[in-house]
């Protein structure tokens, strides 16, 4: 039972992480990022080639972030901001286009083979109440709980509350004197490197691959979507709940229901709060 839970809790981290970079670009660009799994991908892709060739583990992580970060600036700076005086549905058919490219572009260059991203504590355990858990399952959650509370009080500082302007009206965002383009690639920057860390966790857990992004960004939405889209605290446990819920319904029922549970999650709240269930916790208006 506890290492289920502790299974759910990393798995949550994952989704957690990778819903909470879907919303911090929506709080800056107002539009669901459909390729933010990918932009994971393609990043830790990079680090397990470092890796695979030898770099330090410290290094091939640094490397591995830079090159989320790189990735989604150049995808707000060449593709998003061309279309963002021109409605949410073409840069949203951007990031859904987006997605399919990435992964194939990850097939082409590194081949269908699944990999790991190998950590200096891959297969170390530690006994918590006569359980053997992973280190790993350890990191992950610690890490996943780390990085939603530094978000969230970054979103508090007056660099957050510029995104948040900009989402709400770029004109007016500039007409107040916020730098609209540096608050965007700032925001998409922290996204990939959130997304990219996200896919970095997981590959250290289980092997990812081209197959990875498909499932982990349905799952990140689910979690946007128990926070509303707005709310980082409601995404952080929301993921960690569907995780849990997954893992409990895996060991109770079926293995088999797992990704179906992760659709019904949505479906019961967009029926119960299509706001989430944190909208009273949404920070203040800009």
């Amino acid at each position: 039972m506890l290492q289920s839970i502790l299974s759910g809790l990393e798995a949550g981290s994952w989704f957690s992480l990778l819903g909470l970079a879907i919303v911090v670009v929506m709080k800056a660009a107002d539009v669901p990022n459909f390729a933010m799994a990918e932009i994971g991908l393609v990043a830790t892709y990079v680090g397990t080639s470092l890796a695979a060739a030898g770099a330090n583990f410290w290094v091939a992580v640094v490397v591995t972030l830079l090159a989320g970060v790189v990735v989604a600036v150049l995808i707000d700076v060449g593709l998003m901001r061309r279309l963002a005086g021109h409605g949410h549905f073409p840069l949203l058919l951007m990031t859904i286009g987006l997605s399919l490219a990435l992964n194939a572009l990850i097939g082409r260059i590194w081949g269908q083979e699944a990999r790991r991203f190998d950590a200096p504590w891959s297969g170390s355990f530690v006994s918590i109440g006569g359980v053997e858990v992973s280190v790993a399952q350890i990191v992950t959650i610690v890490l996943g709980a780390a990085g939603a509370i530094a978000i969230t009080s970054f979103f508090r500082t007056s660099l957050g509350a510029q995104m948040r302007a900009v989402a709400e009206n770029r004109a007016t965002a500039r007409l107040i004197g916020v730098r609209v383009g540096r608050v965007s690639a700032m925001a998409w920057a922290l996204g990939g490197a959130i997304a990219t860390l996200a896919v970095m966790l997981q590959a250290q857990s289980t092997l990812v691959s081209t197959h990875s992004a498909s499932s982990l960004i349905v799952y990140g939405f689910v979690a946007a979507t128990m926070g509303g889209f707005v709310s980082l605290i409601g995404t952080f446990f929301g993921g960690l709940a569907l995780g849990l819920i997954q893992s409990l319904a895996g060991l109770y029922i079926s293995t088999s229901i797992e990704f179906a549970v992760a659709l019904l999650a949505v479906v019961l709240v967009l029926l119960a709060r299509p706001s989430g269930f944190t909208a009273g916790l949404r920070l203040r208006d800009v």
